[in-house]
């Protein structure tokens, strides 16, 4: 299934079958419920757009997009963040905890782990790393960098 250049507050609701991939294009200040379980979503070049979606085979990639929300309603083994700025990701804390967050290129990624009450703890994805040589192993290793003050 394909959503192309959406746009001005529409609001998409999308039932979704196991064996589906849904690709997202273009889509601005729009928001999308996916119910059911889907293979994987992508969203492509969306700016101010939100998705919802129960559940994941796959995973979810977002690229190249702007001010994008992300919820998870059951869980999703993986999210791949590309080329993104400011992207918040909502998952369950019974089920979210076992996602795996790959970044890449992008900036403001905070993930919210929800309470079945509603209520939420914010963290956010490293952006900055330190690459040194380690001479013991002869190899550079890139850790954390911390700012300190």
């Amino acid at each position: 299934a394909v959503v192309s250049t959406q746009s001005t507050g529409k609001d998409i609701v999308i039932e979704a079958q196991v064996s589906q991939s849904l690709y997202i294009f273009k889509c601005v200040d729009s928001v999308i419920s996916v119910k059911g379980k889907i293979n994987s979503i992508t969203l492509d070049n969306c700016k101010k757009t939100a998705i919802v979606v129960d559940s994941l085979v796959a995973g979810i990639d977002a690229v190249n997009c702007t001010s994008i929300k992300i919820q998870v309603n059951d869980k999703t083994p993986i999210l791949n963040i590309d080329k993104t700025d400011g992207c918040q990701v909502f998952v369950q804390k019974s089920t979210g905890l076992e996602t795996q967050f790959v970044t890449a290129k992008s900036s403001e990624v905070n993930v919210c782990l929800l309470e079945e009450n509603g209520e939420y703890t914010e963290s956010f994805i490293a952006e900055q790393f330190i690459t040194k040589y380690n001479a013991d192993s002869g190899k550079f290793v890139t850790e954390l960098y911390e700012v300190v003050g």
